[in-house]
């Protein structure tokens, strides 16, 4: 879990933002099982909802808006995150997102499991 925070900060993520905890859960949730990306409104946004007693439109929007602010404000940090997509054309969907931080903190997991 501190691996999501640190990238979250490394994206320039504050905190403040209402979809932060969202976003956090999310990329959790797919890290401990990529199949949820196949039905992510149901199998992750859904719970997230649930979890948090907010409406699933909310949540839908909330990670948009992280998402919104990671392409505007820091592209530099999403290519580096996902090297070779080509987001400078088009904006990821919120899945994409939560995918690369998803995969990116497993590699890291791993890597840092490896040097112990």
């Amino acid at each position: 879990m501190k691996e999501i925070y640190k990238l979250m900060r490394s994206a320039g993520i504050s905190r403040s933002y209402r979809g932060y905890q969202y976003f956090v859960a999310a990329v959790k949730m797919v890290s401990e099982d990529e199949t949820k990306l196949s039905n992510i409104r149901k199998e992750v946004y859904l719970p997230i909802a649930i979890r948090y007693k907010e409406n699933i439109q909310n949540v839908e929007r909330d990670i948009r808006t992280i998402r919104d602010v990671i392409v505007r404000d820091n592209k530099p940090f999403l290519k580096k995150l996902a090297p070779g997509e080509p987001y400078s054309l088009k904006a990821p969907y919120p899945r994409e997102i939560i995918e690369a931080f998803a995969e990116y903190v497993l590699q890291n997991s791993s890597t840092k499991k490896a040097r112990e």
